[in-house]
């Protein structure tokens, strides 16, 4: 895979995303009577803009690296008491009814969880359309190398090898191959594979490392056929995926955190463009399939109770039903500063990975 296939993936991919994820929070916005003031696909200055009947400014922006919804009244970070009424008092009537400050508090829900929201129901419809037209794909693992001494290698597993099963579990996916080793507990694993058009049965015991076990090789899937599903199928397929993803993501994180894996393991913008540019060598299925599988990371991820993110916000709002009142804002600008010192800490940990991977 070249850069700029990379690249070309990346820049193709993210948009998209982004502009499902965006589009929730309008569609809503519009719904719940507050005005858009400014709909941006990237950052920075803006390459081209034009604006719609009802005044809303789309922007096509410079650096393609996310995007945002600017409503009328909408604070992108806590504003003191005195700043909010000075505000307030410049506002007509009409921008108040208009504005997103002054609807209840579950219309703001339920417009900062539109976002999340749309990036999962984009998903479903992509993995829908995926399993019912072309079908559901058959895999195998074909490891593409072994580490010298490792468990694999001492087996007899090879470089080529295709991994058909292991403890008589057919390997569809190579999620699958992690999950066995995770739940073997270090004891021996018959391990079948195919070494040219020869099924050879090897016996292999995993060893632990770092509260994991492995067994000492990459490998990688490739698309055999497809299986043809029904309609009905292809709804339950797709509600599985999503869920897959997303308890595979958060039990890896909660192992990060646990100290039970590394968090070299997290990848930044450098990984997603390299996976990105790997699917669309792939072909069109793997480029859409992970269209849907990243968009599904990206609705998860907002939805954490990390403030500046939209679970931040719906944290919050849920936290001021309970109570029923607003949360200071001293307190709110300290909350929304912490979640952003976070947020940039795991953006440079996640590059800063990436970039050392290179190096290596």
């Amino acid at each position: 895979m070249g850069i700029l296939t990379g690249i070309i993936a990346f820049i193709i991919l993210l948009p998209i995303i982004v502009f499902v994820h965006e589009f929730g929070h309008f569609l809503f916005a519009r719904i719940n009577g507050v005005r858009v003031e400014s709909f941006s696909i990237g950052f920075g200055p803006s390459l081209f803009s034009w604006k719609d009947k009802h005044n809303t400014v789309w922007k096509i922006s410079a650096i393609p690296l996310g995007g945002y919804v600017k409503m009328l009244g909408q604070s992108d970070t806590p504003e003191s008491a005195e700043e909010k009424a000075k505000k307030i008092k410049k506002m007509s009537q009409k921008d108040k009814s208009e504005s997103f400050e002054f609807k209840k508090r579950y219309q703001k829900a339920s417009i900062v969880f539109a976002g999340p929201f749309f990036n999962f129901l984009f998903s479903f419809f992509v993995f829908f359309a995926l399993y019912l037209f072309i079908g559901v794909p058959q895999t195998s693992s074909v490891v593409m190398d072994t580490v010298k001494d490792s468990p694999a290698y001492v087996a007899g597993i090879r470089a080529g090898d295709t991994i058909i099963s292991i403890d008589d579990i057919v390997i569809e996916n190579p999620r699958n191959i992690s999950k066995i080793l995770s739940n073997s507990n270090g004891k021996k694993l018959s391990v079948k594979v195919k070494r040219d058009n020869k099924d050879l049965i090897l016996s292999l015991t995993p060893e632990r490392k770092n509260n994991t076990y492995f067994m000492g090789v990459s490998y990688a899937s490739r698309f055999e056929n497809y299986k043809t599903i029904g309609f009905i199928e292809a709804i339950e397929k797709s509600y599985s995926s999503i869920s897959t993803i997303v308890c595979d993501t958060l039990k890896s994180l909660g192992e990060i955190i646990s100290g039970n894996r590394s968090s070299k393991e997290l990848g930044g913008m450098i990984s997603i463009a390299k996976v990105s540019g790997d699917a669309l060598s792939a072909g069109a299925y793997a480029f859409f399939y992970l269209m849907a599988f990243i968009s599904v990371s990206l609705g998860l991820f907002n939805l954490f109770p990390i403030p500046v993110l939209d679970g931040g916000y719906l944290f919050i709002y849920i936290i001021e039903g309970i109570i029923r009142r607003e949360i200071p804002e001293k307190l709110k600008e300290v909350i929304f500063f912490m979640g952003f010192l976070f947020i940039v800490f795991l953006l440079i940990l996640s590059n800063l990975n990436d970039v050392l991977r290179i190096i290596k």
